[in-house]
């Protein structure tokens, strides 16, 4: 994994982090389609998606799988497993798969 790779995961972890909150927080409070940080490789992305709380936790149940907004998918770190409205599934390959794993809160 090159430094810009493990620069990249590691800002995808902290936006699933930051999720991770905003999941808490819908849970409390019973809503239904949350917005989320997009959370792919771009440092400078800030761009929210709303997603069905459900769809989150069902993205969420696998540790290498991550919610960005449709064309912020970077080929040599992940493939698109799922296409919504308003927002793609990616799951992390090789390495990047591997620091998904290792970074994952809910593990």
């Amino acid at each position: 994994m090159t430094l810009s790779d493990e620069r990249a995961a590691r800002n995808e972890t902290l936006f699933r982090e930051v999720n991770e909150e905003v999941a808490r927080l819908e849970r409390r409070l019973e809503g239904g389609a949350p917005q989320f940080v997009c959370e792919c490789a771009a440092e400078s992305c800030l761009e929210r998606i709303t997603v069905p709380l459900a769809a989150y936790e069902q993205i969420r149940s696998h540790p290498r799988r991550f919610v960005l907004k449709p064309g912020h998918e970077q080929e040599s770190l992940e493939r698109v497993v799922e296409s919504e409205r308003g927002y793609i599934v990616v799951e992390k390959v090789a390495e990047a798969g591997a620091v998904a794993e290792r970074t994952d809160p809910r593990s």
